[in-house]
């Protein structure tokens, strides 16, 4: 049984409207610009920071959209469509038939929840994919849901942009009414791209954020290289306004990623939060990206982190149980008193892509030496390999800012 709050009684009608200045999507009738953000939890934060809609994957978890009813977040909801790289495989009828037939049920069942603004079939099928029947799946979903709900939008979500993709969806997917692009370092381009390559039906920015660690710089043993939080917090802001904002022509709104944590090469490239809930400056830009002000209280922001005067340009390689200057630059924003913590973890060379799940390392032992405000000295480990120390800031109600840099120990 679904919750259903007094602000919706019933299922909203979502259609897209076509004017001289482009595209619109409407719910009840009503211009309805979507400032969402791929999440499972911190819901009320959403609503709280300006967002109105949410991002789920899949519709394994129906009760998250009893959960944004609850803020009165819409939801784009995933319909999770098999990928070729994790095994799917597309020339096996049964299969593929099976899936179809699961994901109507799923359709039917959830077709008039209120919280419900777009399906989203497929995330990332095109990832390292060679098998194009994939898009016939795609269809026959597409042309159910047109069939059984008049009510809500269909969309697939690409990695990325490509015009061989938008080209097979263009052919191949016709009841595709909005194509959802995951772009990261290439948002940059998108809008440009959208065009280019041929797509004339709106789109939404369905993941986007700072550049993954599949973009990422590394150094000589192959680290990659992640920027502090004060340099994310103020690409994101950039991003949005720039890129996002800046196309209202065709675009109908994004989902910033992630409103949560999850390890990704570290615990940190991705989240808006820590492992811990706690909020990073991230949240607070969002909250201006939506709300056009920032928070009353702000997170601190670490902006720069250096290992004995080096940036991350240099390769750090200490040997075994040398000591070691960690110094950091950061901004206090309205904040008098901060906490400090740092964390050593063993460096993690994960060649996993596209989402797929990490296991965290575990936290490791270090020797701290001297602490003053921007600075620690401490010993490295008396062991050989590959490290990555982290600095963590946070004010009186928690939020937070975080920076790491990897390095090196060698032996005697």
């Amino acid at each position: 049984m679904f919750l259903y709050s007094s602000v919706f009684s019933q299922t909203s009608k979502v259609t897209i409207s076509e004017t001289d200045s482009g595209f619109e999507l409407l719910r009840d009738n009503k211009p309805y610009y979507i400032k969402g953000a791929g999440a499972k939890n911190n819901f009320k934060k959403v609503k709280e920071s300006g967002g109105n809609s949410i991002r789920i994957w899949s519709s394994n978890k129906s009760k998250l959209l009893d959960s944004a009813l609850k803020y009165d977040l819409s939801v784009c909801l995933g319909l999770w469509v098999g990928q070729e790289r994790s095994g799917f495989n597309y020339n096996d009828e049964y299969k593929v038939k099976a899936q179809i037939e699961l994901l109507k049920m799923k359709i039917l069942k959830l077709k008039d929840h209120p919280s419900l603004l777009v399906w989203g079939i497929g995330n990332e099928v095109d990832l390292k994919y060679s098998n194009f029947k994939v898009w016939e799946t795609i269809e026959e979903i597409a042309k159910f849901i047109k069939k059984v709900d008049p009510n809500h939008p269909t969309m697939t979500v690409i990695a990325g942009l490509d015009p061989s993709k938008v080209f097979m969806i263009k052919k191949y997917c016709p009841s595709i009414d909005i194509l959802g692009i995951n772009v990261y370092g290439s948002i940059v381009n998108a809008n440009l791209n959208i065009r280019r390559y041929g797509w004339e039906k709106p789109y939404i920015v369905t993941e986007w954020g700072v550049n993954g660690p599949f973009e990422a710089k590394v150094n000589s043993w192959g680290a990659k290289i992640e920027p502090t939080n004060g340099i994310k917090a103020n690409q994101r802001l950039k991003r949005y306004k720039n890129f996002i904002e800046g196309d209202r022509e065709k675009c109908l709104g994004s989902y910033c990623f992630l409103w949560g944590q999850k390890q990704e090469s570290t615990a940190t490239w991705h989240g808006m939060y820590l492992s811990n809930g706690n909020p990073t400056e991230a949240v607070d830009v969002m909250e201006y990206c939506w709300k056009g002000q920032w928070p009353e209280k702000r997170a601190p922001s670490i902006m720069k982190i250096k290992l004995n005067g080096g940036n991350w340009q240099k390769n750090h390689v200490f040997i075994k149980n040398e000591e070691v200057n960690l110094e950091f630059i950061f901004n206090k924003n309205n904040n008098d008193s901060l906490y400090f913590d740092f964390q050593l973890y063993p460096e993690t060379f994960s060649t996993k892509g596209g989402g797929d799940y990490q296991k965290s390392p575990d936290k490791l032992e270090f020797i701290k030496v001297k602490q003053l405000e921007s600075s620690l000295t401490f010993n490295v480990p008396n062991k050989k390999g590959f490290y990555r120390m982290f600095v963590f800031i946070k004010n009186e109600i928690n939020q937070s800012s975080v920076a790491n840099i990897p390095f090196r120990v060698e032996g005697q």
